[in-house]
């Protein structure tokens, strides 16, 4: 039996750049997961959540994740997506608790807490751009092999 032409197959899709930045920023590495970098897509979900909830449990949530008190860190820390979302409204829920104050770190571990939860945003920010310019090649690359021969 002779082996199929590649011209004798479907073209391949291309993936979507949005869908994966999408999901790159849902859970970091979930992007390179989708377009099929699976070790990869495992590493950096485990390095950057890693990094994100270690700063949480160095600092707690009540000191880690507070907008009023942390000014530009919150913004890198959102760039996680949704965990640091929980983060966030775990942290308010807290915030309600008769002894809240209980719950915040001291100096150098609230420092320390909020610098890591940023990294990790920051991290996963990078992961994004990775993933679009991994797709972009993709793209190009599928884009650019040449149109099936007609009648072959």
């Amino acid at each position: 039996m002779a082996k199929p032409d590649r011209t004798d197959l479907p073209p391949q899709r291309p993936p979507s750049t949005a869908f994966a930045a999408i999901l790159a920023w849902v859970l970091p590495g979930l992007g390179h997961w989708w377009i099929g970098e699976r070790a990869r897509g495992l590493i950096l979900f485990i390095v950057v959540t890693v990094t994100f909830w270690g700063g949480v449990a160095v600092a707690g949530i009540r000191s880690t994740v507070t907008p009023k008190e942390n000014g530009a860190w919150i913004a890198a820390q959102l760039c996680l997506g949704p965990q640091a979302f929980v983060a966030m409204y775990l942290s308010d829920e807290i915030k309600k608790l008769p002894n809240e104050e209980l719950y915040k770190a001291s100096w150098p571990a609230s420092t320390i807490g909020v610098v890591y939860a940023g990294v990790a945003g920051l991290l996963n920010l990078l992961i994004i751009i990775d993933v679009l310019a991994r797709v972009e090649t993709v793209r190009s690359i599928i884009g650019a092999r040449s149109p099936p021969r007609k009648g072959a």
